[in-house]
């Protein structure tokens, strides 16, 4: 009987051993994505702020070309 309940224990333990390493390679895949993410979203915001900087030049140049041709007229 004890060899039955010490068999039974072994081979509960070694299965939560495996599914913790599964567990553990599975937030490892998780936090990898989540870093890639990250990067991502930085190269995005960046690109956002060059071009509404971009925007706001058009528009400065925009204005300025009015003022010249109002000062022609």
């Amino acid at each position: 009987m004890k060899k039955i309940l010490l068999i039974t224990i072994l081979l509960t333990l070694s299965s939560c051993m495996v599914s913790k390493k599964s567990f553990d390679d599975k937030c490892c895949a998780l936090e990898t994505e989540i870093q890639e993410l990250k990067s991502q979203t930085a190269g995005l915001e960046l690109k956002e702020q060059l071009m509404k900087q971009v925007v706001i030049d058009l528009y400065d140049t925009v204005d300025s070309l009015k003022v010249k041709n109002d000062t022609i007229k």
